[in-house]
């Protein structure tokens, strides 16, 4: 079940790293309202907030912040009744009563409702229905997945609200009103889990890449990646490629909008927790994938930034590169490009481990995500990727290990740390286990001939 958080209406000391926090636990919205706050001070609160995590931001007032920010959209109320001229983002919108919830929701993405049950942060604020009335309202078809029940929720009845045909729960005085609000939210997110049976659901994942034939690589290798480790694998195909384990032969990229529409099929639906997006080569695709991560704001985004070939040649064009790095990158969770790509991104040549931390810090700071360098092409050595999250850098060794069967090993690495992401894994610990699985999955490939080039891995590798 969605959850929704609203800030308190004063600013507060270390808020942001509170927010942050609470964002990087799985919260899928915020509301960021503060009536009576200076938007110049709104503004610094937004930019203390990671970049990765403005699409997740919806705002009540200082609408004009909302496109400067890419936030997700914007929260209309009695103060703020009518949204921007011109304005295409997500809008939601304060209900108080039965009729207003008619009167606005077919004109909103969602609308909230309240007070559902007596107040927590507002002391005598009731519950203004009854469960007879909200059941009516049910049956009737007024309340569903786009009302959002609001006021005096917590851990201890969002199984009731699940239970009234919300399509989610907004949260308030239960996660501000305790000393620990991030304990708090974590609470209301295991009961928000266990209500809809998230709990007893495998995670499922959305990859959103190339088909390739020779099911090595691309779509095909993350299906089997996500499936070998125990998650639901949905996909959303950005092109058709003639390939097999000697070499592409042609690439025919899908219409826009029909990769577009696949994202939005499978996340109205399936919700993936996590989405793992492969090699675009096209400046329109990487367009419609970049909105429709903006207009979904899933939780974990894992970018492979393909972009050089294993030969050393530029798979796609400096422009499309550009537009990669204004409207995709910042909205990745983690981006996991080889040395060659970091090199293109990080305009200097890469020759040793330092250069790898240094680029992963620089590129981690530029893109406000999260940047893993992998180190597979260092010329000697062992193999070493460098994670730079948060500010922190953590290194990951391994042994090399003499096969040409290494055909996906990018996809398969990106795909299964998305997917131990989505299986509530934190992202170091994700990193080292997705390792260990493609480490695994290449030794057991080293004795299989499939095809007569460069082969693929064993995705199946002690499963």
């Amino acid at each position: 079940m969605r959850l929704i958080l609203f800030t308190r209406p004063d600013i507060f000391e270390g808020e942001a790293a509170v927010i942050t926090a609470i964002m990087e636990r799985g919260l899928e919205t915020l509301h960021l309202r503060k009536p009576d706050t200076a938007d110049e001070r709104i503004e610094r609160l937004i930019c203390a907030i990671p970049t990765r995590f403005h699409s997740r931001i919806v705002l009540h007032g200082a609408f004009h912040l909302a496109e400067r920010y890419g936030l997700r959209g914007i929260h209309l109320n009695s103060r703020s009744p009518l949204p921007p001229q011109g304005y295409k983002g997500q809008i939601s919108r304060t209900c108080h009563s039965l009729d207003e919830v008619a009167r606005f929701k077919d004109e909103c993405d969602y609308v909230t409702l309240s007070p559902i049950f007596d107040s927590i942060s507002k002391r005598g604020y009731a519950a203004a229905f009854t469960r007879e009335q909200i059941d009516g309202a049910r049956r009737a078809g007024l309340i569903d997945k786009s009302v959002i029940a609001l006021g005096g929720i917590d851990e201890s009845n969002i199984a009731a609200v699940h239970g009234m045909g919300f399509g989610g729960a907004a949260l308030l005085g239960a996660v501000w009103n305790t000393p620990a609000p991030v304990e708090a939210f974590m609470r209301c997110l295991r009961a928000a889990n266990e209500a809809d049976g998230t709990a007893r659901h495998p995670a499922a994942v959305l990859s959103i890449a190339g088909s390739d034939p020779s099911g090595g690589a691309g779509i095909q290798a993350d299906i089997k990646a996500i499936t070998a480790l125990g998650a639901y694998a949905a996909t959303a195909i950005t092109a058709v490629t003639v390939q097999n384990t000697l070499g592409v032969r042609s690439v025919f990229p899908l219409p826009p909008q029909v990769v577009a529409d696949q994202i939005d099929a499978v996340m109205e639906d399936i919700e993936p927790q996590a989405v793992k997006i492969g090699m675009v080569n096209d400046a329109e695709i990487v367009r419609a994938i970049a909105a429709a991560i903006r207009r979904h704001s899933p939780r974990w985004v894992v970018y492979d930034p393909v972009m050089v070939s294993t030969s050393g040649h530029r798979l796609i064009e400096a422009e499309t590169t550009e537009i990669i790095e204004r409207e995709l990158m910042p909205s990745a969770t983690l981006v996991t490009p080889n040395m060659s790509e970091a090199e293109v991104l990080w305009h200097r040549n890469i020759t040793s481990v330092a250069d790898m931390e240094a680029s992963a810090r620089d590129l981690a700071a530029r893109y406000g995500t999260a940047v893993l360098v992998k180190g597979g092409h260092l010329a000697e050595g062992p193999m070493c990727d460098v994670l730079c999250s948060d500010g922190r850098i953590e290194m990951f060794s391994g042994d090399r290990i003499a096969t040409r069967n290494l055909h996906g090993t990018g996809c398969t690495l990106s795909s299964a740390i998305a997917t131990l992401l989505a299986q509530g894994m934190p992202l170091a610990a994700a990193v080292a286990e997705a390792k260990r699985y493609v480490t695994a999955a290449i030794r057991a490939g080293i004795r299989m001939h499939i095809g007569h080039g460069n082969g693929p891995l064993w995705h199946m590798a002690g499963r």
